[in-house]
């Protein structure tokens, strides 16, 4: 009995995952206006009435999507800290936060979308997990004073919010190349210079 219920579990978490997944590159590939929950089905290669059994709406999906986003980049963000070749933890997070902004520019949108942030608990938990994990490299990095080191934590992360609201508000969420390259390379020069 213990097995068949292990089953079951597998084979619902891998359903849910490969819907998820199929969103996920749909979403890279061809942007939000694309992502519709039949072809998500059909790139998943599962039936519809499977993707209508765990979400019961594009919105769920979405929000879904942007609560694995938050926690993908809450490992990089940890992971990059700890990288001593970045000269700081400060540093080495903000390379992670705007690595992943550049790499999946379409989700980083999705993720900071105010429409769905302001309705969703569950995704206002999912950023502030990944806030913490920033706020740990400000906190731990010598740079910044103590007295300073929770106001811009707070601040460089609503830097980010304000960069994911403008590819956000480009079609499909998708800025064109030479403004995110112009918000990263602002990024950067502010993270690198904010305690010089």
């Amino acid at each position: 009995m213990i097995a068949r219920g292990k089953e079951r579990y597998h084979a619902t978490h891998s359903v849910k995952a490969r819907a998820l997944n199929a969103a996920a590159r749909i979403l890279a590939g061809q942007g939000v206006e694309q992502l519709s929950l039949r072809s998500i089905a059909e790139a998943a290669g599962i039936g519809t009435g499977s993707i209508y059994h765990y979400f019961e709406s594009k919105d769920e999906l979405l929000q879904s999507l942007a609560v694995m986003g938050f926690e993908e980049l809450r490992r990089d963000l940890l992971q990059e800290q700890g990288d001593a070749s970045h000269g700081s933890p400060m540093r080495g997070a903000a390379r992670a936060f705007l690595a992943f902004m550049a790499e999946r520019p379409a989700l980083f949108s999705i993720m900071f979308s105010v429409r769905l942030l302001a309705g969703q608990e569950v995704l206002r938990e999912a950023e502030q997990r990944a806030f913490d994990a920033y706020r740990m490299a400000v906190l731990s990095d010598d740079r910044v004073p103590p007295e300073h080191q929770e106001n811009a934590a707070a601040a460089i992360w609503a830097l980010g919010r304000g960069v994911a609201a403008i590819i956000h508000s480009h079609p499909e969420g998708k800025a064109p190349p030479e403004v995110v390259e112009r918000l990263m390379a602002g990024g950067r020069y502010l993270i690198d210079r904010s305690a010089a």
